[in-house]
């Protein structure tokens, strides 16, 4: 099985679609794994989230940036 690994996206709506449209090319990635850090610092955090859970073949941790935003939010 060949898994594509995203990382740092950072809100950055436009690199997440060329980076996908990238891997949708290829018809052996049965899997994406994003390794975190997929909000904050960029313009389109929220463009950037629907679009990975939109996915089902997408698979997801957090990392510091979104643990940093969680802990905001939840005080």
């Amino acid at each position: 099985m060949k898994v594509a690994i995203l990382t740092d996206i950072h809100g950055n709506e436009l690199a997440l679609r060329a980076v996908l449209n990238e891997i949708d090319t290829k018809t052996d990635v049965q899997e994406i794994w994003c390794l975190g850090d997929m909000i904050a610092m960029g313009p389109d955090t929220n463009e950037v989230l629907n679009i990975l859970f939109d996915r089902s073949d997408v698979r997801m941790i957090t990392g510091n940036h979104d643990e940093a935003i969680l802990a905001l939010i939840s005080g």
